[in-house]
């Protein structure tokens, strides 16, 4: 199989990345593992407020029907409940369904898999009943499953906040949010005063110091400053952050670096998105993790990038959009993630000036 450009990983980064080229007249291929579009976007149903300029403001799941919807009078191929293998020697990316294997040789690749959630370990964490955030939330969105009657949430982020919140509208009792810094991590203030007004403790300071249960979780152990306190809970939802996913880098031959604050190790690459394998380019939280709106952006910045690579997009045009697009991604982006990121790209390519990412 032949395709101008392909895209591994159909979440919302690659999804306007190949929005951004389909729309151009380039043939692309969308390969993913799920056999939906969207990523974790399909089930997420917390309104999407930061978002590009093209966008309003839609809860997560209209906002994935929307990048889907969208691409639909343009070439595009989907290879869904597919994944990567591996790379030939011709640079061919190998491709299985589980049942066959099979070459896909593109012009340019752009790698836009996302990113994976961590665990935080503490005794007994593997008991059934403590599941990560994620997951909480995809059983009761995706599933319509109730994972639990009586809970705890480990991590104060927006996603976290988010998900106690949407556990909370299906009648789930949170007792606690137990956060090991002093204060609150998550950034849009509306989402901790909801969860305050709601009367949620937060447990600052503090950790799990172990899980109990026979079987399945039914107490934890909170270890605070000044002492021990034991809940009763059937469900612990744990934010222990989330990760870059680097399989295909590696298989690519890709180099990295780290920026802790992107969620530590990850690809190299400059100002356009572009690793130092020069056909390989990258989005979303591939390229660090972020918000939802540097998601978009960072794909469609790879998306007009390999527009004029491929030359369906000219120079000026080109220019004028990108600088657009970084201004967005200036204002939309948190400030933290904002610096590493252009720290990460000077550290690899050419110092950026402001207002000078196109030079």
């Amino acid at each position: 199989m032949e395709t101008e450009v392909l895209i591994i990983g159909g979440g919302p980064a690659g999804l306007t990345a190949a929005f951004e080229m389909a729309s151009r007249g380039l043939e692309v291929t969308i390969i993913d593992e799920s056999f939906s579009l969207g990523g974790q976007l399909c089930q997420q149903t917390q309104l999407i407020r930061a978002l590009p300029s093209a966008y309003q403001p839609m809860a997560g799941f209209k906002l994935a029907n929307k990048l889907t919807e969208q691409l639909k009078d343009f070439s595009v191929r989907y290879l869904l409940g597919h994944r990567v293998i591996g790379l030939y020697a011709d640079g061919s990316i190998g491709v299985t369904d589980e049942k066959d294997v099979f070459p896909v040789k593109a012009k340019k690749i752009l790698v836009a898999t996302g990113a994976a959630e961590n665990a935080i370990s503490f005794p007994k964490w593997t008991l059934p009943g403590v599941i990560t955030i994620g997951a909480a939330q995809t059983l009761v969105n995706r599933d319509f499953v109730m994972p639990g009657k009586e809970a705890l949430i480990v991590g104060s982020s927006d996603f976290a906040l988010d998900v106690a919140y949407q556990l909370m509208e299906v009648g789930v009792n949170i007792k606690g949010i137990i956060e090991k810094s002093a204060v609150v991590n998550a950034r849009d203030k509306e989402k901790v005063n909801q969860v305050e007004k709601k009367g949620i403790p937060f447990y600052f300071n503090s950790y799990v110091k172990e899980a109990k249960g026979n079987g399945e979780v039914e107490a934890i152990d909170i270890q605070l400053q000044n002492g021990i306190l034991t809940e009763t809970v059937d469900l612990v939802c744990i934010d222990g952050s989330r990760s870059p996913i680097l399989d295909s880098f590696y298989q690519l031959g890709c180099s990295f670096g780290y920026q802790e604050v992107l969620g530590g190790w990850i690809p190299q690459y400059n100002k356009h998105f572009q690793t130092d394998q020069k056909n390989v380019f990258l989005a979303g939280n591939a390229a660090g993790i972020s918000n939802h709106a540097a998601l978009l952006l960072t794909g469609m910045i790879s998306g007009i990038s390999i527009c004029e690579e491929l030359k369906v997009l000219n120079r000026d045009a080109f220019k004028e959009l990108t600088l657009s697009y970084w201004r967005e991604l200036e204002n939309l982006e948190n400030k933290d993630a904002w610096q590493a990121r252009i720290r990460h790209i000077e550290k690899f390519s050419a110092p950026l000036l402001k207002d000078q990412f196109i030079s």
